[in-house]
């Protein structure tokens, strides 16, 4: 379906498991197409999609992208940080539903890039905690139109200070019985908790870098990581020292660094063929 009428679909009140999403979003025509291009008009806020590049250390093939976004100030023009967005809402439905809007805006977005693969989208805690079950339904179904499957989607979590953990494990393998993978983002900020690590199962985990740049033997962690079943993966620019030794440390995917918000229309680097370039760049 071309990319016009999946967006027509989704911003249609009439459109079956849809019109749901967006009513109850409080949102009207949230969905902007313009060049090929998807933007999301929230709260006087245009939201964009940026996509990273993320490749295999070892061999430097792409292993797929995440998911960012920047937003503008629809009358400013005025760039306002990813967090600042997600204090607007003012209930935990209203969260749940633009932390799902920024999802399917990425979705949309992701099927006109040159270079895919398997795609990273943050699922923000407060969304999982507010949500009693059935995790990963509603977001299947809002896929469904855009041509993606949960086999090609890894939802990245942030599990540091999770109020219920129990709530989060049961969500986390409801998200795993659909067909999504799971990475943990930022682990070992606060702790090294491969027990709660062990229970969500996640296929990789993404070491803070606080983590890093405290200079702390790492070669265990990332054995313990790698019993369990999961991939280690590292940003760019804010570890460039282990880049250059990522074999060494046994890293296994390597992720480019978000870049500074910039005005809408200035393409950034989306392919693994641009990691040097981006590399050069830090």
């Amino acid at each position: 379906m071309p990319l016009s009428d999946i967006v027509r679909t989704l911003n249609s009140p009439s459109a079956d498991g849809h019109s749901d999403f967006l009513r109850r979003s409080g949102l009207d025509h949230p969905f902007v197409a313009v060049d090929g291009r998807v933007f999301i008009h929230y709260a006087n806020i245009r939201l964009e999609s940026k996509f990273l590049p993320i490749v295999d250390a070892a061999s430097g093939k792409s292993h797929g992208h995440a998911s960012t976004i920047q937003a503008f100030g629809l009358s400013s023009k005025l760039p306002m940080s990813p967090e600042a967005v997600f204090v607007l809402p003012t209930d935990a439905e209203e969260f749940v539903y633009l932390d799902r809007l920024v999802r399917t805006l990425h979705a949309l977005n992701y099927l006109t890039q040159p270079v895919r693969g398997n795609l990273l989208l943050r699922v923000h805690a407060r969304h999982i905690l507010s949500v009693p079950a059935n995790h990963g339904l509603a977001f299947e179904e809002i896929l469904r139109p855009c041509g993606l499957f949960p086999d090609q989607i890894t939802l990245e979590i942030d599990t540091d200070r999770v109020s219920d953990p129990a709530h989060f494990i049961r969500a986390v393998a409801s998200y795993r019985s659909r067909g999504y993978a799971i990475a943990v983002s930022h682990f070992g900020r606060t702790t090294l908790d491969f027990a709660f690590l062990a229970a969500l199962q996640p296929a990789i985990v993404k070491l803070d870098k606080r983590l890093l740049a405290a200079r702390r033997p790492l070669e265990r962690i990332i054995a313990d990581i790698h019993a369990l079943g999961a991939r280690v993966l590292i940003e760019g620019i804010d570890s460039g020292r282990l880049r250059r030794h990522a074999g060494l440390q046994h890293i296994d995917l390597l992720q480019a660094h978000a870049p500074l918000t910039r005005p809408a229309g200035i393409r950034v680097a989306a392919d693994a063929g641009n990691w040097a370039r981006l590399d050069a760049a830090a």
